[in-house]
């Protein structure tokens, strides 16, 4: 703003230059004659007025006066008065009126410029505070502009709420390794795996992930001061993420990882062999987990909201999948038609349905199986209460982890993605027409031309037609102005310099300058349509890679259901009841799966939509509102790129 006042400063001057300006001055000298001892003082005052008009053409009119004071004897004589008007009109060299008018007509355009600048620039900003990349230069004044290629790498807002969604995840995971940890300890303790080392590989990996847990908080925090700064904030200044722009990302419900938690603790408490426990305490547990039982409905009712909202989403779904399949490079991958079919999604939503009446009654029945042993606790034996009720929030927690699978699965398939289709050519038209710097390089280029029309001006010789005219009065009648003693000239004054060597160095350098401008401006149209070349490129490998990564989320929410359901297996009447050697093992493998799939799945989404912000930034076609706010225009398609 502060550059854009400066370049609207140069326009007032320029306006104010070539519009009639005033003068005045007044000087004064003492005189005195060696011979004699009178001194006296003259003095002579002027003011008028001054302007250029016409083709060129500058104009003077002024009026003199001359007084004289005898210092000596105090005699004060009143000189004659003059007024004069001249008119000097080149015929040649600054014969024009778009050559004398070339300074301010060149401060306009630049002023233009930069307003067209600073619009951009609140643009760039935008995309800088939430995606972490300005592709804007400011307001530079004049020059080409340059053409920033788009950067995958996301940070600034966008960066921030992928690292808040990426701790919740870590933390979900690390609540099922908790729960994982538990079951296999009292997998271990029933004999039925032999090996401790399978508990301790658990373990390891639970504290592994509480490790990355930690340095992912801490990363956060760091990351969040430096944004503060960033927006010109103090780094000690309370600042809260808000990240409902992820909101279908958070495939683990929040409440489900904190009972998740909690029920482990009681688990830890229950079983604890070292650590004696009364019958009022394990009472106490169990009236504990009853009271998950609301946190737990609502649960259950947020996944009724969920498949709602991916019954909703399945028609666009099904059309984001048969363009997906047209696609020619698939073939590329090793993929054929069946891929990506509507009626295996059809299949899904299905099984999700039957999977969360189940999960509902099967709750249902837990409550009532749970409420009667604590109410029986002080019945039966106290060991075999103890055990009763592990058992019992045992089968809550792997209802609990099932549940929370589920969730995820529905909101998985939940999540879609803006269709963009990129033509480049069309694209590029579009972008000639709206693209804001681009007008300014155009307007870069016409300049070139401009000042080598004006050096080619300066070549031609010095022609000026003078009108004069003095209109005098005498000492006596000062300001009486009298006929008789004006004066009119008209006069040619020409002025051939020998040589022209400087300026025709000037015309020959700016001629050169004009081609040097003229390919630099070829380079930033190539350099846009590179641009959008990259942007049908990349928009393409992100439809696909997000769902790729879906699947690998799917598949990997299925690697933990299988595993939890091994550990969760009844022995069977005459075979071995233990577990195999690698069972823990590929359930925290499962585990870590989903927690990478699950980062990777959000970061493509994240990559994409900064991807989409920028393709609008770059058609030209971006709007914000008065608080800098990017209007989201929807799809984006080839046949409508300016939308």
């Amino acid at each position: 703003k502060e550059d854009l006042y400066l370049s609207a400063l140069d326009v007032t001057y320029e306006r104010f230059r070539l519009n009639p300006n005033p003068f005045a001055g007044v000087s004064a000298q003492a005189d005195k004659e060696i011979t004699y001892n009178e001194i006296d003082l003259q003095s002579r005052a002027q003011l008028g007025f001054q302007g250029v008009a016409g083709q060129g053409a500058t104009w003077v009119a002024s009026l003199a006066n001359r007084l004289t004071l005898g210092l000596s004897n105090g005699d004060l004589e009143v000189g004659g008065s003059l007024a004069n008007l001249t008119i000097t009109q080149p015929l040649l060299r600054g014969a024009s009126r778009r050559i004398f008018k070339e300074r301010l007509t060149q401060a306009e355009r630049t002023l233009l410029s930069n307003a067209r600048s600073l619009e951009q620039f609140r643009q760039g900003f935008f995309l800088d505070v939430v995606t972490g990349n300005n592709p804007a230069e400011g307001v530079r004044g004049a020059g080409m502009p340059r053409v920033l290629s788009f950067s995958s790498s996301v940070s600034g807002y966008l960066g921030l709420v992928q690292e808040v969604q990426r701790i919740r995840n870590q933390e979900a995971n690390v609540a099922k390794l908790k729960d994982s940890l538990v079951q296999l300890e009292a997998a271990f303790e029933a004999g039925r795996i032999g090996n401790r080392l399978q508990v301790d590989q658990a373990r390891q990996a639970l504290y592994n992930g509480q490790s990355g847990l930690l340095a992912a908080k801490s990363s956060f925090e760091n990351r969040l001061d430096r944004y503060k700064l960033f927006l010109g904030l103090p780094p000690d200044l309370p600042v809260q993420v808000k990240d409902q722009y992820i909101e279908n990302f958070r495939l683990t419900d929040p409440i489900l990882v904190s009972l998740q938690e909690q029920i482990n603790q009681l688990l830890q408490k229950i079983r604890n062999p070292t650590t004696s426990i009364v019958l009022s305490e394990l009472e106490e547990y169990g009236q504990q987990t009853l009271e998950m039982k609301n946190l737990l409905k609502q649960s259950l009712s947020g996944l009724m909201l969920d498949l709602g909202l991916l019954t909703d989403q399945l028609p666009e779904r099904k059309k984001w999948l048969q363009s997906l399949r047209e696609r020619s490079d698939l073939k590329e991958l090793g993929m054929g038609e069946n891929s990506f079919q509507e009626i295996e999604l059809e299949r899904l939503a299905s099984d999700l349905n039957r999977t969360s009446m189940r999960l509902e009654a099967e709750f249902k029945v837990q409550w009532e199986i749970l409420s009667k042993i604590v109410e029986g606790l002080s019945s039966l034996p106290f060991e075999k209460a103890k055990r009763e009720l592990a058992s019992q929030v045992n089968e809550l927690a792997g209802l609990v982890l099932e549940l929370s699978l589920t969730r995820a699965s529905v909101r998985l398939e939940s999540v879609s993605m803006v269709e963009v289709s990129v033509d480049a050519k069309k694209a590029h038209q579009t972008a000639s027409e709206l693209r804001l710097d681009w007008m300014n390089a155009r307007a870069s280029l016409v300049d070139s031309w401009r000042m080598t029309d004006l050096a080619r001006d300066d070549l031609r010789t010095d022609l000026d037609v003078v009108l004069s005219g003095d209109l005098g009065s005498d000492s006596i009648g000062s300001g009486h102005f009298k006929p008789k003693e004006g004066r009119l000239r008209v006069g040619i004054e020409l002025d051939t310099p020998l040589s022209k060597v400087r300026e025709r160095n000037r015309y020959q350098e700016s001629l050169i300058q004009y081609q040097q401008s003229r390919r630099k401006y070829l380079s930033f149209v190539d350099s846009i349509l590179l641009s959008f070349r990259q942007h049908a490129r990349l928009s393409k490998l992100y439809q696909l890679n997000f769902e790729l990564s879906r699947a690998a989320v799917r598949g990997a929410i299925a690697q933990v259901d299988l595993a939890r359901l091994r550990l969760n297996e009844p022995p069977q009447p005459g075979k071995n009841s233990q577990f195999g050697a690698t069972t823990a093992r590929d359930l925290v493998n499962a585990l870590n799966d989903l927690l990478d799939a699950s980062n990777s799945f959000l970061s493509v989404w994240i990559g994409y939509e900064a991807m989409r912000m920028r393709l609008t930034y770059d058609l030209g076609a971006m709007r914000l509102s008065e608080n800098g706010i990017w209007k989201d225009p929807g799809p984006i398609l080839s046949s409508t790129p300016h939308q």
